[in-house]
């Protein structure tokens, strides 16, 4: 499916972080993850982590910058 920018939403809460989808696979309930790296921005100064990631976190970034999930963006 090659390489694909994407907004990956943090695992409890309501921030997204740009990431970059290097590959995908189904898990052993044939749900889509993706092998992703992205910015964590919840570590303080930020750090690149990769990691599994379930597809329903994920957005395509030609989706534009999303909100914060607040009413205040």
């Amino acid at each position: 499916m090659g390489q694909r920018h994407v907004w990956v939403k943090e695992q409890f809460g309501p921030r997204h972080f740009p990431g970059l989808i290097l590959a995908w696979r189904q898990n052993q309930h044939g749900e889509w993850e993706a092998f992703v790296t992205w910015d964590n921005q919840t570590i303080a100064g930020g750090q690149l982590e990769t990691n599994w990631v379930p597809a329903e976190r994920l957005r395509p970034a030609s989706d534009g910058v999303p909100h914060g999930g607040t009413a205040y963006g």
